[in-house]
């Protein structure tokens, strides 16, 4: 076997080669900072709109924790990298309509959530998104899909007593 057709015999695809995308480190470190901090600020703004209690824990604790860091660390590395502290390789992005096209999904998770409800988008997005993140079993998307489904209904709902939408 070829490089070429080992390639595609790993992927799956045997008619074709996937496409491929060269981009700078920095550029691509820049925008994903960029990109990870403001959704960590989205995070914490929307968790501060979430009801609150007298509870240890209220429904926008974890997504304030979790937003801040994420926000605070992307800053940081934002700044370790407009600085130009050390060299970043080029970057090759494998398959990079398949990237888009994860992307968009995890854009339109949350409002395909609030309007039709976590476990009916779950049940078919999980197994898309998986298809697209490149998992060919069948046993492996199913298997994916309950451990997303179990974890929203044990962890969630169950041990933190956050319902679901």
């Amino acid at each position: 076997m070829t490089k070429h057709s080992k390639e595609n015999h790993r992927t799956g695809d045997p008619g074709r080669a996937e496409a491929r995308l060269r981009l700078p480190g920095r550029a691509v470190d820049i925008g994903v900072c960029l990109a990870l901090a403001a959704m960590g600020i989205w995070f914490v703004a929307e968790a501060l709109d979430m009801p609150s209690g007298r509870e240890a824990f209220a429904p926008g604790t974890f997504p304030i924790i979790a937003g801040g860091a994420l926000a605070l660390l992307s800053l940081l590395q934002l700044g370790l990298s407009v600085a130009g502290r050390g060299t970043l390789p080029m970057v090759e992005v494998q398959r990079p309509l398949w990237l888009v096209i994860g992307m968009a999904m995890m854009l339109v998770f949350p409002p395909a959530v609030e309007r039709l409800g976590y476990y009916q988008v779950a049940v078919v997005w999980v197994p898309v998104f998986g298809w697209i993140a490149g998992i060919r079993s069948p046993l492996g998307l199913i298997a994916a899909t309950l451990i997303v489904l179990g974890l929203g209904k044990f962890v969630f709902e169950m041990l933190l007593g956050t319902p679901l939408p």
